[in-house]
């Protein structure tokens, strides 16, 4: 075999072994709505302390540096999640707000009783005890709940002023069987809470019509 015999079978072999070689895989390429999306889950499923950016890198299968590329720190991820959590509930009771009263609250009831609502209500509503400024914004979605109610209320007959006491009476409810539900592991029974808010609509409306006639 010449010398340049030689080189081009060597030349020849290098190609083959290197087309033969597995193709190194890559990283996936993450936005910065994976991060938040991850952030989510992880508040949903295993509350506040867990949304730490380890445990979601491990999540996503990649390095604690993507992260990096899309966040400042642990802190900017968690404004980034609240800022979306309150857009989420604003824009859940406006894509709604043009329907009938009986539409409007038959979605009020199955919404909010869903599995993933009650998950992710709980998460919040955990890290509102821990986080004043959390639990501003927890306290402002929630008045804003009790006027989409307080609508509902007036809607089907209601006086004003008797829509208002009775729509803080509904959250408190609502509030009380969602603690009850996320602790129980029993979210997603919406026929429960519908049945316990029809009785007290049916009672609500007893007593408004009984004072009215007072």
């Amino acid at each position: 075999m010449t010398p340049a015999d030689s080189s081009a079978y060597l030349l020849d072999i290098r190609q083959r072994m290197a087309s033969a070689s597995p193709t190194p895989q890559k990283a996936p390429h993450l936005q910065r709505s994976d991060w938040i999306d991850a952030g989510m889950a992880r508040l949903a499923t295993d509350g506040f302390e867990s949304v730490r950016v380890e445990l979601l890198a491990r999540d996503l299968r990649v390095s604690k540096g993507s992260f990096y590329w899309h966040f400042h720190d642990r802190e900017q991820l968690l404004a980034v999640m609240l800022s979306r959590w309150e857009t989420d509930e604003r824009d859940r009771l406006r894509s709604v707000a043009s329907q009938a009263a009986a539409s409007r609250w038959a979605w009020f009831v199955e919404q909010n009783s869903s599995s993933d609502r009650v998950r992710i209500e709980a998460g919040v509503r955990g890290w509102a005890r821990k986080d004043v400024r959390v639990a501003a914004s927890v306290a402002i979605c929630d008045e804003e709940k009790r006027r989409f109610i307080s609508d509902v209320l007036q809607d089907i007959g209601f006086e004003r002023s008797a829509s208002e006491s009775w729509s803080k009476v509904v959250l408190l409810v609502w509030l009380g069987w969602l603690a009850g539900a996320a602790n129980s592991g029993s979210e997603g029974q919406n026929s429960s809470l519908g049945d316990l808010l029809s009785k007290l609509l049916l009672a609500a409306s007893t007593s408004s019509s009984q004072s009215a006639r007072a």
